[in-house]
């Protein structure tokens, strides 16, 4: 076995050990997702470049949130991956809409406001 694929199985058992705690991980993609997987936050983008990050909203209404990570953007979050595979979010989301949620997403759990 390479060092690479040992890394990868590690990450990999890790990330898994995370969702089983109920935190939401990482998923990177090149496309948005038809409907995002539970407790997954897919990062969007190309070549390093993240565009937005598509979720399920945390409170359980069945809604998808979609947030842009461009720097130059506004309003804009900044995704920060953890070695565990969980994710946090900055600042907090805050729903004007549909079910009103207003959380934080810290190391891949939510802390509502």
């Amino acid at each position: 076995m390479t060092v690479s694929r040992i890394r990868r199985a590690l990450r990999s058992l890790v990330t898994g050990l995370a969702m089983w705690r109920g935190r939401f991980v990482a998923d990177y993609a090149e496309e948005e997702p038809d409907r995002p997987m539970p407790r997954t936050l897919h990062a969007v983008g190309e070549d390093g470049h993240l565009w937005f990050a598509v979720f399920g909203c945390p409170c359980g209404c069945g809604e998808t949130i979609k947030l842009s990570l461009l720097p130059a953007g506004s309003p804009r979050w900044q995704l920060t991956d953890h070695w565990d595979g969980t994710v946090s979010l900055r600042p907090s989301i805050w729903r004007q809409r549909g079910c009103k949620s207003h959380f934080w997403l810290r190391r891949g759990k939510i802390h509502w406001c």
